[in-house]
Formats: structure tokens, sequence, C-alpha cells
């Protein structure tokens, strides 16, 4: 905790310079708002307003029409606790070492919530995944806490008890601003959302006929349907519903005029396969788009809506944030402030199974290693433009094998500089609390 220590006295310090924002409009003015909502497991393709042909997110939409939209938001591993604790610290999964899923949030980190706490806010979080859970230290900093599988009896209680209790704090006078982080989870499997969300889908291939392929997630064995078609109905009617949800939440913030005095985000801490290259309803091995392209919506009073076309990474909210509210970074980190593009830029992402992947300007790079490859029946490389083929349907692998290969050494050797996950443990299960292991039964992180 002496490293702690050190970097809070450093930020202490700092208050009283200048932060390094780009943006001069939205500095030296009173202290924001800021509202973050996630939603796991949402990928960026199949919201509307990235260009889903159907219309499953029209309250997200109307936000990001007026928003800063993130054409290309990669998160650094598709799986819960590394991915948020990247977030909520700007850090690599590489350097804060926090383990894909059940893994710890280190406290010699300073965390988003602490920085924000030593500006004088008030801090609440409403989490929806027990891979969150204080047992994992993802509470540090927040003066509110609430885990909702400790409040809820069943999984579809969660989505309008985070609703509720998000604008039971927005509704409360302070005299603090409010940093307030709702995470939800309804497009995580099993994938049950209200039937009226539901809408049918072109079946697709009868899963069951497709001869290489891993069933993965909650939907182990396929029993009310072998279409493809069928669980994106179900997947898409989840997005419908906590778009519809969120819509609440951001009636809210306009009708309050909250808007004139809060920053707001949307994103996720991961997307979802469904099918694509064989793989059903998880994520986490593969680092093609489905998994690891999110959707990321930025509304910043002061600054006109736009559209942001080169990579960024969900590590960059980390000192987005902390220039918006006049704060400098205490140590080196992988973030780089979202308003800050750099086209040269080289974001890793780590996949299980030794998988992994880079985004590099135009280009997305996806290695796949032997046992997935064997298994699914699919080819080592693939070379991407994003730019141009967002669904990644066009594999420039064999045209740019020398830019390629300049991908993957790079990925190597900042692998080889770093490692991962060598020297981890998880929490035993011993050490969760029954409804924290329900709560992770439920989506599928134990057996």
């Amino acid at each position: 905790m002496k490293i702690k220590a050190y970097i809070i006295f450093f930020i202490l310090g700092i208050f009283f310079f200048q932060g390094c924002s780009k943006e001069p409009s939205i500095r030296n003015k009173k202290e924001y708002n800021i509202i973050l909502i996630t939603v796991d497991t949402l990928r960026a393709d199949h919201l509307h307003c990235y260009g889903y042909k159907y219309e499953t997110s029209p309250n997200i939409d109307a936000l990001a029409k007026k928003s800063i939209f993130f054409d290309y938001a990669y998160c650094p591993i598709p799986k819960t606790s590394a991915s948020f604790a990247s977030m909520m610290t700007g850090l690599h999964p590489f350097i804060h070492k926090t383990k894909p899923n059940q893994g710890h949030l280190k406290k010699e980190y300073l965390t988003l919530a602490e920085a924000l706490k030593l500006k004088g806010y008030y801090n609440v979080a409403i989490v929806d995944n027990a891979n969150l859970s204080k047992k994992f230290y993802f509470n540090q900093g927040f003066d509110d806490y609430v885990q909702v599988w400790d409040k809820i009896k069943k999984k579809e209680e969660s989505t309008p008890f985070i609703t509720k209790s998000v604008i039971s704090f927005l509704e409360k006078k302070r005299k603090k601003p409010l940093f307030l982080w709702a995470n939800y989870i309804e497009t995580h499997t099993p994938y049950i959302p209200k039937r009226e969300f539901i809408e049918s889908r072109p079946k697709g291939r009868d899963i069951n006929e497709v001869e290489h392929k891993i069933i993965a997630g909650m939907i182990q064995s396929i029993k009310q349907s072998s279409d493809e078609g069928y669980y994106i109905s179900l997947y898409d009617g989840a997005i419908k519903y906590v778009d519809y949800e969120i819509g609440k939440i951001i009636d809210v913030i306009f009708k309050k005029e909250l808007d004139k005095n809060s920053i707001i985000i949307i994103t996720a801490d991961h997307g979802e396969d469904l099918g694509e290259y064989n793989f059903y309803f998880d994520h986490g091995p593969l680092t093609f788009n489905a998994a690891s392209r999110v959707p990321l919506i930025v509304s910043i009073p002061g600054l006109n809506k736009r559209r942001m076309k080169y990579p960024v990474s969900i590590m960059d909210i980390y000192p987005t944030i902390f220039n918006i509210v006049n704060l400098k970074t205490p140590y080196e980190i992988q973030g780089v402030d979202l308003f800050k593009g750099n086209r040269n830029r080289y974001l890793y992402i780590f996949g299980l199974l030794r998988t992994y992947a880079v985004v590099h300007n135009k280009y997305h790079y996806v290695k796949v290693l032997p046992k997935l490859k064997m298994k699914l029946d699919l080819k080592e490389d693939y070379l991407f433009n994003i730019f141009d083929d967002p669904y990644e349907t066009n594999n420039i692998f064999p045209k740019k094998t020398n830019m390629s290969r300049i991908m993957n050494k790079k990925y190597l050797d900042y692998f080889e500089r770093h490692g991962y996950l060598s020297k981890n443990k998880n929490v035993e299960e011993k050490d969760l609390s029954e409804k924290e292991i329900e709560n992770l039964k439920t989506l599928g992180y134990i057996k």
C-alpha cells in the first residue's frame, strides 16, 4: 500500500497544476457528473447506430446522434474481470495482471473512482456480475457499491432493479459531483429478455449440421431450436430490452437537465460470439470483431457531436476523464486520451487459449492457435480492413503477409516483455458467498 500512498500524495500535489487535455472547451468549468453505463457482452455491430439493419437500440441511437461516436472501439481482452480492470485503471491486462475472470483488481493501482474521490466526488456503482464483487476489490474508491445479486432473487429482476437504482441516485440532491457506474448484464447468456422485445430473425444455419463447432456459454445443448437465428433473436431482444431501460435513465438525465453538467458514457467490456467462425454463445477464445469490438458513445457538455474513425480502447476512458477533471495520471499507463487519436498506435488484444489480435490503423490482425484452429476448422492468420469490412468477411492476409508479420511480431514482443497469467491465482469458490456463486453459475462462469 506504500505505492498507493505515494500516488495519492502525487495526485493531491498536481491539483494545483493545469491538466493536459487537448479540448480547451471542456476545461476550467464547474465539476461534471460522470455517468458510466456499461452493458456486459454488448457487441457494437448489433446496435442500429453501428450499422445493424435491425432497430435494436432506439434510445442509444438517439443519444449517439448528439454525442461523440467512436466507430472502432476495442476491449483489451474479451473477458469481464480483466477488461473492466483496464477500464478502471487505464492499464493493459499484461500490466495490471488481473485474471480474465474471478481476478483481483490489485490495490496498488489508483482506480478511476479513487482518483475522483480525491477530487471530492461521491462515487456509486451498481454492478450485476459477481466477477466485479467486492471480494475481487472492484469496489475500491466507491462510497456505495451495490451488488445486484445480493438484492434480487432471480436474473430476470436485475435489469429493472439497476434502472430504478440509477434513477434513485440521480434524483437525489448532492453538494458533491457524482460518479455513477451502472453495469447491466442483460445481453450475457442465458439470453432471457422479456418476450415483447423478441423479434424473429432469419433462420441461419442449423447448428446441429455445423461440423466443426464449439457451443459454449450457458447454451451447451440446442434444445428449443437448432437455428442460429433463434438465438440471435434472443440476443437482439436482450439488447432491445436493456436499451429500453437505459432510455428511462436518459429521459431522467435530460428532464432534470443533468446533461448540461454531466459526462455520459455508454460502452461494454467485450462483445459476444454468435456463431461466427463456428463459435457459439460465449466470448474469450476468439478475438475477431464479434467479441473484441464494443460500442463507445460519449456525451460531453460543450462538445459538438462527431464521429471518430480511428481505433481506440476502453482503457482510454480512464485518461480521458482524468484530463477532463484536470488531473494527471500518476504513472505510465497504456490508455490514451480518446481525443488524441494516433493512427500509428497498436492495440493488443489477448484471447484465451493464447489466441490474440492486433488493431493498427484500419487493420485488424487475428492469430488463431492450433487447438482452436483444428477444433473450429479455421485458418491460422486473418487480416481485415475494418474500415471497409467491419463484419470481417474478407480475409486479406494472403495479400498483406508482411504487414501481418509486423503486427504479429509487435504483439509477441509486448507479451514477452510483460507476460500474463503465469503468477496469478483465482479466488477459490469457498471464498465467495452462495449468492455470488449462484450468480457466476447463472452466467456460465462456474459449472
